[in-house]
């Protein structure tokens, strides 16, 4: 009866739009309220919460959310696309192709797929419009380009995976590189296919000085990755100070290199930055305490019980590990739901013989999904505001898309050098 109360409690407060951090903490209340038997004091809930976020490696979580408001206010993302669109908007349908493009640049710096949405979705999807684009077809194209932001280093998803799981964080963080590829090629094709069936618009052949001339003015932040992932591996900082790192490289080069942005303008950022790692650490604690009781229930257990049994058959449990995510991925913020299933699922997956890195890229990847899907994808909201385009309208333009990255992923889960090259051969 308690478990029941909680759970309609739960799915009363989602429906009635309370923010997911206040639905988390609010079912542990719930069935602790209604739980006779329950012995342990109120007092353990704020107790777990705490406990979570009490994290060394989740100090790079505020630092790249800061990353990514400094690059969508000082300027760096339009230069970004500015090149982007120099670079590949010449073929049939080039800006969509150069949305991709430009969401693969932009991801070396913020690892977030809701900054890469927010920011360079506007520039995107204006363009698009104004190119004879179709609304939905702009909306789709920016959301789905955006799940590359937290494949490809630094990603925020995969640092929380590292934190919640005791895996290797530097090597979570180089193993997205090559799928974080894979999926822009895979949605690079699927663009030129329709581009060719459906006539897209296309724009002149930059100039080879033009193209110059934009690739130096996007330089400074191209080169952020390199930086970053190169002072990773040569061990010179560690992913939680290579955060801090890429805020203020981001910060010198808006504010003393491109200089759009000033001592005001960094205050607002900050500002901004601050109530978005509010909320993203609210998730995560509230997700730390929903994940107790569910340990305190013998969730967990159960659910280890019930997969071990696959263990002797890999790709059926990897198929269910994803097919569980993917319905996860639908009602859950991702890092809330990396922060639930991810302790739970590795241990499994580890006992079935995959590499815990592998495992947690393929978790991010498919939680990724969840972003461009109902009812809670963050994605989704973003680009159907930006363009103002109807939820129908949204999900027909973006089921090809979802297509393929389903497809990606697949072949990420089960080809596992794609994700393990990198860092078996750089972190050996």
């Amino acid at each position: 009866m308690p478990s029941l109360f909680s759970s309609v409690a739960g799915i009363l407060l989602l429906a009635l739009g309370i923010p997911i951090g206040l639905v988390l903490v609010a079912i542990p209340i719930v069935y602790m309220i209604f739980d006779p038997s329950m012995t342990m004091p109120m007092l353990v809930i704020p107790q777990r919460m705490f406990g979570a976020i009490d994290s060394f490696p989740l100090m790079a979580v505020p630092f790249f959310v800061l990353v990514g408001q400094v690059m969508n206010t000082g300027g760096i993302t339009h230069r970004i696309f500015e090149f982007a669109n120099a670079l590949v908007g010449h073929f049939r349908g080039g800006l969509a192709q150069v949305n991709i493009i430009a969401s693969l640049l932009m991801s070396g710096m913020s690892g977030s797929a809701v900054a890469d949405a927010s920011g360079l979705g506007q520039v995107e999807i204006e363009a698009m419009k104004k190119q004879g684009y179709d609304p939905a077809f702009a909306a789709a194209v920016t959301a789905s380009s955006a799940t590359i932001g937290p494949i490809v280093p630094p990603s925020i998803p995969l640092v929380i995976v590292g934190a919640v799981t005791n895996t290797s964080i530097s090597q979570l963080l180089v193993a997205g590189l090559l799928p974080g590829l894979f999926m822009t090629l895979a949605m690079c094709l699927l663009v030129a296919y329709i581009g060719r069936r459906d006539d897209l618009p296309t724009s002149g052949r930059a100039s080879f000085r033009y193209l110059v001339t934009t690739f130096a003015r996007s330089a400074p932040a191209l080169f952020a990755p390199v930086l970053l992932v190169g002072g990773i591996l040569f061990g010179i900082f560690t992913p939680t100070e290579a955060s801090a790192v890429a805020a203020v490289y981001a910060i010198v080069i808006a504010m003393f290199w491109y200089r759009d942005l000033d001592l005001k303008g960094l205050m607002v950022v900050m500002h901004e930055s601050a109530k978005t790692v509010g909320a993203i650490f609210f998730i995560i604690a509230g997700a730390a305490a929903l994940s107790w009781l569910l340990t305190w229930l013998g969730v967990p257990q159960s659910l280890a019980q019930s997969l071990s049994g696959l263990a002797e058959t890999p790709t059926l449990l990897m198929l269910c590990i994803i097919g569980f995510l993917l319905i996860v991925g639908c009602f859950l913020e991702s890092n809330a739901a990396l922060i639930l299933v991810a302790p739970l699922l590795v241990p499994v997956g580890v006992a079935a013989g995959f590499d815990p890195v592998h495992l947690g890229t393929v978790m991010v990847l498919v939680l990724m999904l969840g972003l461009i899907t109902p009812p809670v994808g963050m994605n989704m909201f973003i680009v159907m505001a930006i363009a103002k385009v109807s939820l129908g309208q949204y999900l027909r333009a973006t089921l090809p898309f979802f297509f393929v990255l389903c497809v990606a992923t697949l072949l990420v889960a089960f080809v596992p050098w794609i994700s393990l090259v990198v860092p078996q051969t750089l972190l050996r």
